[in-house]
């Protein structure tokens, strides 16, 4: 599942690596799209096959917190520090950051949507999030 994330975040980079000397096309962005939600699969199918989803979701979450707070200051200064911020490598930062955010929200509904399908709930614990007992009423409220 790691090895996905992994490959994730380097598409993510070879994009941001390739684009940052040339104009962005919407060709460009649809490849490197394609690419990152390629891999995102890749950390998908486990997760929906093993009935493990949390370790999915926690892994992508884990990515995409970390691109937020380290990589896209950094990847900002870059291109602050090249004096160039209307140029083509603000636009490479820009492009490569909505995919990878986009390939993992994309994956995040997935997976949720996959593994609560079966009736194992988010948590693949076996719950529907009903008690079975029809006396009980719960609507919210912390009231007898």
């Amino acid at each position: 599942m790691l090895v996905g994330d992994v490959a994730l975040l380097l598409c993510a980079v070879a994009g941001v690596v390739y684009f940052w000397p040339r104009e962005v096309t919407l060709a460009g962005y649809a490849v490197l799209q394609v690419a990152c939600l390629f891999c995102q699969a890749v950390t998908l199918a486990p997760a929906v096959w093993d009935g493990v989803p949390d370790l999915h979701h926690n892994a992508t979450l884990a990515l995409v917190a970390g691109i937020g707070v380290f990589g896209v200051p950094a990847a900002m200064m870059a291109v602050f520090l090249t004096g160039n911020a209307d140029g083509p490598p603000l636009a490479a930062v820009l492009m490569a950051g909505t995919a990878l955010l986009m390939a993992c929200v994309a994956g995040l509904i997935s997976g949720t949507f996959l593994s609560s399908r079966d009736g194992t709930g988010a948590r693949g614990t076996g719950s529907t999030g009903h008690s079975g007992d029809e006396s009980v009423e719960d609507f919210g409220g912390g009231g007898d």
